[in-house]
């Protein structure tokens, strides 16, 4: 970590996965009240990002921004910018590399083929599987759309957050709707896989409670046998 006048620059670790996402949001969310007017992750010696990482990077953005800070992203690797294309999420924040600088084009909610969702029985279980980003308004739409259409074909469904990057608090409350009418026709909604920073969302609005999570899919199998 360093700083230069009004700015802060991160070193992100060189695996930003699971077992480092912890940390950084620690170490990023002090800047959010802090005297800084830009924070500047260097991504140069990060080599992995995965799901819990990209979480992270969509968090402090709407963290940041929401502070009118300006957040960018410095020198990503080809592999870890090619990701960022392939979730959406580049479209975000304004990316420095060594060819130049690529500004931010879009929104959080403007981000509307951010999120895909695969469906598939398995026994009287409909899974389904969300990869990207659950953003709001049209990550909710879509998703929505996807989870009627699983309770008419099951009571039980499991919905797998394994390759989920970022799930919107103010996506919530579809969660908690489908919850309550597969509740009130028998059924029961779980879900599995979720990230560090997805948790932390549910959990600090409770909905842990309403819904229960595991930490993967057969041990949500499991416990319905």
């Amino acid at each position: 970590m360093s700083n230069t006048g009004n700015t802060f620059i991160f070193k992100v670790p060189q695996q930003f996965g699971a077992a480092t996402s912890a940390q950084v949001i620690m170490d990023l969310q002090s800047m959010v009240n802090s005297d800084y007017t830009c924070i500047v992750l260097d991504l140069s010696d990060t080599v992995m990002i995965d799901s819990s990482g990209i979480g992270v990077l969509v968090f402090m953005y709407k963290e940041l921004t929401a502070n009118s800070k300006a957040f960018i992203l410095k020198k990503p690797q080809r592999d870890i910018y090619n990701l960022l294309i392939e979730t959406g999420i580049d479209r975000l924040f304004e990316i420095e590399m060594s060819s130049g600088t690529k500004k931010a084009e879009a929104e959080l909610g403007e981000l509307d083929t951010a999120l895909s969702v695969t469906e598939e029985m398995v026994g009287d279980v409909c899974v389904l599987s969300l990869s990207g980003v659950m953003n709001y308004p049209a990550g909710s739409m879509y998703f929505k759309k996807n989870m009627f259409l699983a309770i008419s074909e099951s009571k039980r469904i499991l919905l797998d957050f394994s390759q989920l990057a970022f799930f919107d608090s103010l996506s919530v409350g579809s969660i908690l709707r489908l919850s309550r009418l597969l509740a009130d026709n028998g059924g029961e909604l779980r879900i599995a896989g979720a990230n560090h920073v997805i948790r932390n969302v549910f959990e600090s609005l409770g909905i842990d409670s309403v819904v229960p999570f595991y930490d993967t899919r057969e041990s949500a199998f499991a416990d319905w046998e």
